[in-house]
C-alpha cells in the first residue's frame, strides 16, 4: 500500500489512480491545510451541505435539515449541488441559499462532453466566488461514490470539513470516513457524517417530507385534462434513470390489466419518456372497454404535482427511482427494484410500502420502520405480479375499513 491506507469505493482500475492522486493531495494538505480537532462553538453555525448527486439524493439529504435545526435552531444552511436538483430545494424553509456546481461526473444534461466540461468549470468558478462571502463552521459532502466535491475545499473558508474519502481528496478533510463492510442504508451513511457536528439521529425515527404547495383535486386533474374521478387513482411510474433497472412494457401492461380487473380505480401513467407513453398506449389497446379509466400523465406533472397527486391516490407502483421516494410519502407504494442497490436505497416512507428486489446482499435485510416490508426474489415473473396484487388487495381492504 502506497501512502495512507484507504478503502476506496471503486474497482481496482479506478482505486489505483485514486491512491496515487491521494499521495499528492495528502502532501499538499500536510503543508497547506490546517486540521481542526475541536467542534466550532457557535449558536448560529454556517453549514455547507454538498452533493453532486441527483434528485433522489437531494430528497434524502433534505430529511436531515430538521435534525440540524433541532441541534442548532439558528443554523444557516447553504447547499452546493447540481442545478438539476433545484425542484427538490424549492421553497424549503430550512435553506438559506442554493449554489450550483454541475459536476462533470454526474451531469445528465443533454450536452456534449466538451459542453459538460465547460459547464463544470464555469459553475465551479462561480460557486467559489459566491461562497467566498461566508466562513463556514462545517462543510459536509455526502457523496461516497463517484464525484465528491472535496476538490473545491482549498478555495473555501471552512473550519471543519467532513466527508467520505472513498473517491479521493480525503486528505483535505478534517473528518474522513469510509464505507462500512456491511450493507447499510444511505441515510445511515449521511447520519455518520453529522455526528462530528453533534447531530445524533436514527434512521428508524427520521421523518421524511417534501415541501410542495397544496393542490386541490380539481387543480391536478385539470392539468391531466380530465374531470376529478369518482375513485382514487392508482399511479403507475414505470421509468428509471438506468435502463438495466427497467421492466418490460409487457410486464407493466399485465400488471395494469389486472389492476383494472381488480378495481374501479383509474390508472395514471406518470413519466417523462417515450417508454411510459408506450406502456399507456399498449394498456389502452389491450383494454378497450376501460379506456375512460386510463390517463396519461407523461410530461404533464411537476414533482410538486406528483407529490400532491400521491396524497390523493389509492396506491402507487414504481421502480427504484425518484417517484418511489415521492409516492411513498403520500400513498401506499410498491417498488420493483430490479438490479438496484438494495437496502442502500430502500425508500424512507410515511405510508405502507413494499419493496420487491433481487439484490442478493440485501436478501435478509429490511428497514425497521412502521408499515415497511421488503422481499427478495430471483426473477420478476408472474409470481411477483401475483404478490403485487395480493398487496394491493390488502391496501384496498384497509382503505375500506378506514373509511367506515
Amino acid at each position: 500500500m502506497i501512502g495512507k491506507a484507504r478503502k476506496y469505493c471503486a474497482p481496482r482500475s479506478i482505486a489505483y489512480p485514486l491512491q496515487l492522486l491521494d499521495i499528492v493531495v495528502d502532501a499538499y494538505a500536510s503543508r497547506s491545510v490546517r486540521k481542526q480537532d475541536s467542534v466550532p462553538v457557535t449558536d448560529e453555525p454556517a453549514i455547507l451541505l454538498m452533493t453532486s448527486g441527483h434528485l433522489g439524493d437531494a430528497l434524502i439529504l433534505s430529511y436531515t435539515f430538521p435534525l440540524i435545526r433541532q441541534q442548532y435552531p439558528n443554523a444557516r444552511i447553504d447547499i452546493l449541488a447540481g442545478s438539476w436538483c433545484d425542484p427538490i430545494w424549492q421553497d424549503n424553509p430550512y435553506i438559506r441559499r442554493v449554489i450550483h456546481l454541475n459536476h462533470i461526473g454526474t451531469s445528465r444534461r443533454p450536452l456534449s462532453k466538451l459542453q459538460k466540461w465547460q459547464d463544470f468549470w464555469q459553475t465551479t468558478k462561480a460557486a467559489i466566488k459566491t461562497l467566498s462571502d461566508t466562513v463556514y463552521d462545517y462543510s459536509v459532502d455526502i457523496r461516497f461514490s463517484d464525484s465528491p466535491m472535496h476538490f473545491i475545499l482549498p478555495y473555501l473558508k471552512v473550519k471543519r470539513k467532513i466527508g467520505y474519502g472513498t473517491r479521493g481528496f480525503g486528505g483535505l478533510l478534517d473528518d474522513e470516513f469510509f464505507m462500512p463492510d456491511e450493507e447499510v442504508h444511505n441515510v445511515d451513511l449521511i447520519l455518520r457524517l453529522l455526528k462530528p457536528m453533534g447531530v445524533e439521529a436514527r434512521l428508524e425515527t427520521i421523518e421524511p417530507y417534501f415541501v410542495h404547495p397544496p393542490e386541490s383535486p380539481e387543480q391536478l386533474w385539470a392539468k391531466l385534462g380530465f374531470p376529478v374521478p369518482a375513485y382514487k387513482p392508482i399511479l403507475i411510474c414505470p421509468e428509471s434513470g438506468d435502463p438495466i433497472r427497467m421492466l418490460p412494457v409487457d410486464y407493466w401492461c399485465e400488471l395494469s390489466t389486472q389492476l383494472l380487473q381488480e378495481s374501479q380505480n383509474p390508472l395514471v401513467f406518470s413519466g417523462q419518456k417515450a417508454f411510459t407513453a408506450e406502456v399507456y398506449e399498449r394498456v389502452r389497446a389491450t383494454n378497450p372497454t376501460a379506456v375512460d379509466r386510463l390517463i396519461s400523465g407523461v410530461n404533464k406533472l411537476s414533482l410538486q404535482d406528483m407529490a400532491s397527486l400521491s396524497e390523493q391516490s389509492q396506491a402507487a407502483f414504481t421502480l427504484d427511482s425518484l417517484p418511489m421516494h415521492l409516492c411513498c410519502l403520500g400513498c401506499p407504494t410498491l417498488s420493483f427494484q430490479k438490479n438496484g442497490m438494495g437496502i442502500q436505497f430502500f425508500p424512507i416512507s410515511s405510508k405502507r410500502t413494499l419493496v420487491i428486489h433481487n439484490h442478493e446482499l440485501s436478501r435478509s435485510l429490511t428497514l425497521d420502520r412502521p408499515g415497511f416490508e421488503s422481499e427478495y426474489v430471483t426473477a420478476f415473473d408472474e409470481s411477483v405480479l401475483n404478490r403485487a396484487l395480493v398487496w394491493f388487495r390488502a391496501i384496498r381492504e384497509q382503505s375500506q375499513v378506514s373509511a367506515t
